[in-house]
């Protein structure tokens, strides 16, 4: 009885190394049949972090200074904080150009850089700028960008004491702290196109203006702008205010995809179909 014991136990090992070995066989055709991610895009980024006001507002400036372009949907940003924690954070403007923060808002007055959310925008350029600008109780120790699927960063800043002040935190003068948030800017509210969206389409846009008022000449395509890309429809705001913020609206038509281009800034596209 021993023996048929033994010789019981001698087949079932060699069933189950079977069943194991197949099974290893089974993920490794699984594994082998994926391919393989691309490569991590090269790219030369660079940053820099500022305390905007005594509240706890801060903006992170990152550079893009040249290297491959990298697609927004699987580029991703995550702020350390100096009690250890990370959170994931969304740029608040893409830049064409001069980059801008809190310290330095008179310049975006001045130069009136083109701008876009980072939401509309497909890519990250060579040469373009993001602009954070979030509130926390804790300083910011730094952020990473990676980039998907990979979960090592793509580049590293280290913010720790080197933190700029904008002048009224220097000053302690809250009353100089300005509000970059109150510029003019464009706002898809909502798209319509009959039944098959077959090239016949309607967006109706509005504006957020937080205070103060505009005069913008209707077609206007040099900076501060005021027109439509991708429609024929001139539009019909020329003045905009503050008292009429998201109340004010415009109504493009339009076959493919249209944007509106008001003051510096550009709003979300319309797509039809």
């Amino acid at each position: 009885m021993r023996k048929d014991y033994a010789v019981s136990e001698v087949i079932g090992a060699v069933i189950l190394i079977g069943l194991v070995m197949g099974g290893i066989a089974i993920i490794g055709v699984i594994l082998l049949s994926t391919p393989p991610p691309e490569k991590t895009p090269k790219a030369s980024i660079s940053s820099y972090c500022v305390r905007c006001d005594l509240q706890g507002t801060y903006e992170i400036i990152m550079y893009h200074g040249g290297g491959e372009t990298l697609d927004r949907n699987i580029t991703n940003f995550f702020l350390h904080t100096d009690d250890g924690k990370q959170e994931q954070i969304t740029p608040w403007w893409v830049y064409d150009s001069t980059p801008e923060d809190c310290m330095f808002s008179d310049i975006g007055d001045s130069s009136l850089s083109g701008r876009e959310t980072w939401t509309t925008s497909d890519y990250w350029k060579s040469g373009q700028t993001l602009r954070f600008r979030f509130i926390s109780d804790k300083q910011p120790a730094g952020i990473d960008v990676r980039y998907i699927p990979y979960k090592s960063p793509m580049m590293s800043a280290n913010f720790k004491n080197e933190i700029r002040d904008s002048t009224c935190v220097k000053d302690k003068n809250p009353d100089e702290c300005t509000d970059p948030t109150a510029e003019l800017t464009p706002k898809l509210k909502s798209v319509s196109c009959p039944a098959g969206c077959n090239g016949d389409c309607q967006a109706i846009f509005t504006y957020n203006l937080t205070s103060g008022s505009y005069s913008i000449p209707v077609h206007q395509s040099g900076k501060p702008w005021n027109y439509f890309q991708g429609s024929e429809t001139a539009g019909t705001l020329e003045d905009f205010s503050s008292s009429t913020s998201e109340i004010d609206t415009v109504k493009v038509n339009f076959s493919k995809s249209v944007v509106w281009w008001l003051g510096r800034s550009k709003s979300e596209k319309a797509t039809c179909g």
